[in-house]
């Protein structure tokens, strides 16, 4: 396999604002794969309640079934603690045999990155490629990267290449100015507890899992 993309996250629920920059970054690094890898205990959100990790499991493996390149891990299922991503990678780069993994991520998460466990190792196990998310892009964003990583920003603009050149095995920070998708999460879940319409924002299928399954109906969440 030549190339790999990574996207982690909590993804409670999967929604288009993740499905959507995906095929972007599959088309536009010409990925061989896309594994999506929920954490099973973020690190960012260890006081916040997050659903089970068997529903968000069972609610990507749903929405991404359509898609040949997408596949899953539970890796993160198996690990006692904290899902740190610099484990995840060295656990992906050791298992899955690819030339280059690419690490999809948030603008909101890489103005973050200082927080991060070993956050450093990161961009040498893999390319970084960032999605845009309102407000942090731009100048804003910038002020926000720290010093090691500001020399390796490299802004990917519309029309997109047919198979951007990249070299190495990582060290690129790659901004990739996507569509945002003004989409919450948080918003989702409580239109999916109120028994709203969500089909403009999940896939249909994800919406009826949520709703049968009641995932997201008050009280019925990990606390």
């Amino acid at each position: 396999m030549r190339r790999l993309g990574i996207f982690g996250g909590t993804f409670d629920p999967i929604h288009f604002g993740h499905l959507l920059p995906a095929l972007e970054v599959l088309r536009v690094f010409a990925l061989d794969t896309v594994v999506f890898v929920p954490a099973a205990a973020p690190p960012h959100k260890l006081k916040e309640p997050v659903t089970s990790f068997a529903h968000r499991f069972a609610m990507l493996a749903l929405a991404t079934a359509p898609y040949e390149s997408f596949v899953l891990s539970d890796l993160e299922s198996t690990r006692s603690g904290p899902s740190f991503t610099v484990d995840t990678l060295r656990e992906v780069r050791a298992g899955w045999g690819a030339e280059q993994l690419f690490f999809i991520m948030g603008s909101d998460s890489l103005a973050q990155i200082t927080t991060w466990y070993r956050w450093p190792e990161l961009v040498e196990l893999a390319h970084l490629v960032v999605l845009r998310r309102e407000p942090h892009w731009g100048a804003e964003l910038e002020r926000h990267v720290p010093d090691l990583l500001r020399p390796r920003l490299r802004l990917v603009v519309p029309p997109w290449p047919a198979d951007l050149a990249v070299s190495g095995v990582g060290g690129s920070v790659f901004l990739l100015e996507n569509e945002p998708y003004p989409i919450s999460a948080t918003v989702i879940r409580r239109r999916l507890q109120a028994g709203e319409e969500t089909d403009d924002v999940l896939p249909p299928q994800v919406s009826r899992y949520a709703l049968k399954n009641r995932v997201y109906h008050r009280g019925e969440r990990d606390d």
